[in-house]
């Protein structure tokens, strides 16, 4: 079974996608349509590299280690919520859903699957 056909079936959830470090759809489920999930793709990549430089950059100004981890995020409005662990978004309604399980359960699905290089890039093939 897919890593996204799990998450999707978390409480609340409306979508999973796993995207590409370039903003490509890697793998999708959920109730929008292709062209919304792609969309969704290349908004989780683009936010999670912005999450990591700002880390990094944070990390220099202070001059501790310790910040350029970046795991994940979330953003949510009054009635939708997009939660990004590592190369998965989900998107759940925030009045349905539990954060802690929604994270918990992305976190432990990125932590028992390889990265590959994603479809388009340089080495996708490999794996």
């Amino acid at each position: 079974m897919s890593r996204t056909s799990e998450l999707v079936k978390l409480p609340g959830t409306v979508a999973a996608a796993l995207f590409s470090r370039k903003g490509f759809l890697e793998e999708f489920e959920g109730t929008l349509t292709e062209t919304e999930a792609e969309k969704m793709a290349t908004l989780g990549a683009a936010i999670t590299l912005t999450m990591e430089m700002q880390g990094r950059l944070l990390g220099r100004m202070v001059d501790q280690s310790g910040w350029d981890s970046s795991y994940g995020w979330i953003t949510w409005g009054p009635e939708m919520s997009f939660v990004a662990i590592h190369d998965c978004v989900c998107v759940v309604r925030g009045q349905q859903a539990s954060f802690n399980q929604v994270i918990k359960a992305m976190k432990e699905s990125a932590d028992a699957e390889i990265v590959k290089p994603g479809k388009g890039e340089p080495n996708a093939g490999i794996g």
